[in-house]
């Protein structure tokens, strides 16, 4: 659903010298260098092949689909940029504009293509480009992004100067900015200038709203490939800033040829990719800082890069193509940022209920096996618009003290906590509400929220009154301290979180079960690399494993004396999603925390 646009639309992006190289001094977000040799895993973001949508006389439009009504078609490719998104699996072939200048871009041919936004004055503004690459994952460039600002992102945008209906605007938080760790906002031309956005929620997929695909880790374009950038980046230098989204045919220049000492130099380095030329540059770096988007041999399309400078002499400046940031030659560190468990989508608790987010896996859990299993998960809920909606799961330690994830906490949120649940759709007579009060939140001191590979992701809650205890709702036990499980181990994940990556959200308590990985194995360069430390637990796999809404849930494993204990509390997955190969759920090794745990609810009576 689109929200409520905030600013003016079209508004100028901010800033001088448009045209010239740009070296902002910017704070970098990020925080953990990825490993060298880490391999991309492209399983997660879908093979992307076109959809077909009626033409405006009807049909299914190929070749001239997508052209406004009543717009004549200008010359055309027959096969030009297509609409992505292998989740419709079908294909379909837009036309696009031969001039080598750069035109009106057919609407939503580009349906990865984002306005990044930042807040001035009580508006949003315009100010760079970018490519949706997963659900709740946006790609931009590095020197888009200020530390002092806050940012949302608009998808489904094609004209800036009015709403049309399929525009979702969604906040991006501080926390969820991740620029390159090499990014040196003083030096342009050192080269990393990317940024990962991790969006406040999923973008809802549609025809104008898909996701872009990343090409194969090192492809390198051969010269005078065929490329297209899009964005709303300035005609000509000079020019005006229009309220459409643009695009512009940019033939590859190879690294050979965009090195000479007359073209770009040194300045390009093997990380960076050269399009255009004189009469095809892609304009206003400040404003446009979109993708550069190729078709591969098989048909689809792919973002090879991310808008970066052009010369400080102007856009079309001979023998200074464009340059744009390598797409892939990143794909390790984007597939390594680790990201935390989002909270649910937002949804309403028993009191006023609708079904809340969940992960189905193999049926209905059986309550009181072995000292509480499924008996001591809980549901965080908090409040929004009076109602509480669940957005955390987490485990029933003691009578008053629950045991979730350092992230799942806000200071600016009323908590409860939701005891006794299974169905979160209806009413069954053992659920138990207690309050959390604000002041009876402690989240590890070591926690950093803008470093989930940092660890330290616990909290513990203390809830206003002690729970009842019966057959549905049970103590759960917590491991001997620093007690650390072999290879293999079975354990158990349970909790309200998605089947797997954009899946459905089942409203059943659901369990699956995550085999743990040794930090001997989840460590290696092609697995987590170094981001896994010796108080964090890796569990499951491609085939299973945890999911949104599953943040700060047990990981649940039995001992050899038949008792089931809490291992692990839900922390993290990759950037690519779920169910990514290589990449198992990340969990807090609760056996590391045991002496803190003790204190706190020690030295809170």
């Amino acid at each position: 659903m689109s929200e409520q646009r905030d600013g003016e639309k079209g508004a100028p992006s901010e800033g001088k010298g448009e045209e010239t190289m740009i070296s902002p001094t910017r704070r970098l977000l990020l925080h953990a260098k990825s490993p060298a040799g880490r391999p991309f895993l492209p399983s997660f973001l879908p093979s992307l092949a076109g959809v077909r949508r009626p033409s405006p006389g009807g049909g299914t439009g190929i070749g001239t689909g997508g052209v406004s009504p009543g717009k004549e078609s200008p010359k055309k490719r027959e096969q030009g940029p297509p609409v992505a998104g292998s989740w419709l699996r079908s294909t379909r072939l837009f036309p696009v504009w031969e001039s080598g200048e750069r035109e009106d871009a057919v609407p939503y041919s580009w349906p990865w293509q984002v306005s990044l936004q930042y807040e001035n004055d009580g508006e949003f503004r315009h100010t760079c480009g970018g490519s949706l690459i997963a659900p709740e994952w946006v790609m931009t460039a590095g020197h888009c992004i200020s530390s002092s600002r806050n940012y949302r992102v608009v998808l489904g945008e094609y004209d800036r100067s009015r709403e049309e209906g399929p525009e979702q605007n969604i906040p991006v938080n501080s926390g969820d900015i991740f620029v390159h760790p090499d990014w040196n906002s003083n030096c342009l031309s050192c080269g990393n200038d990317v940024a990962l956005l991790r969006l406040s929620r999923e973008a809802e997929l549609n025809q104008e709203v898909q996701l872009g695909c990343l090409p194969p880790p090192g492809e390198i374009l051969s010269n005078g490939q065929p490329c297209y950038i899009s964005g709303w980046g300035r005609l000509y230098t000079g020019g005006p800033l229009p309220s459409i989204l643009q695009q512009a045919l940019l033939p590859v220049v190879d690294h050979q040829h965009c090195t000479q000492p007359d073209w770009w130099g040194a300045t390009v380095k093997e990380n960076m990719v050269c399009a255009g030329g004189d009469t095809r540059a892609g304009c206003n770096v400040r404003g446009l800082r979109g993708p550069l988007n190729c078709q591969g041999a098989d048909g689809r399309w792919y973002v090879h890069g991310v808008t970066s400078f052009v010369s400080s002499m102007g856009c079309d400046t001979l023998k200074k193509p464009t340059v744009f940031t390598r797409a892939s030659a990143f794909n390790a560190w984007i597939e390594e940022v680790p990201s935390p468990f989002p909270p649910a989508a937002p949804q309403t608790a028993p009191g006023a209920k609708t079904p809340a987010e969940g992960k189905a896996r193999t049926g209905r859990p059986s309550w009181g096996k072995g000292g509480g299993l499924e008996g001591s998960s809980i549901s965080l809920q908090y409040k929004r618009d009076g109602e509480f909606r669940h957005t955390c799961g987490g485990s029933l330690i003691a009578p008053n003290w629950v045991m979730t994830a350092a992230h799942c906490i806000s200071k600016s949120r009323e908590y409860r906590v939701g005891l006794g649940e299974y169905d979160m759709k209806e009413e069954e007579g053992f659920e138990q509400y207690i309050p959390v009060n604000s002041e009876d939140i402690f989240v590890h001191p070591r926690w950093f929220s803008i470093c989930a590979a940092c660890g330290n992701d616990i909290a513990l809650l203390k809830l206003s009154r002690s729970a009842e205890m019966n057959d549905r709702v049970q103590l759960a036990c917590l491991p001997p301290a620093g007690e650390v499980l072999p290879n293999d181990y079975p354990c158990y994940i349970t909790g309200w979180g998605r089947l797997y990556t954009n899946g459905p959200l089942p409203d059943i308590l659901q369990q699956a079960e995550l085999p743990v990985v040794d930090n001997a194995h989840c460590n290696q360069r092609d697995w987590w690399g170094g981001v896994i430390k010796q108080n964090m637990i890796c569990a499951g796999g491609d085939i299973r494993s945890g999911c949104n809404g599953d943040s700060g849930g047990p990981l649940n494993c039995q001992a050899a004396d038949g008792r089931w204990a809490v291992h692990g509390i839900a922390s993290f997955v990759s950037a690519l999603g779920c169910n990514a190969l290589k990449k198992p759920t990340v969990f807090t090794r609760v056996s590391a925390f045991e002496d803190w745990i003790q204190e706190t609810i020690a030295a809170h009576p």
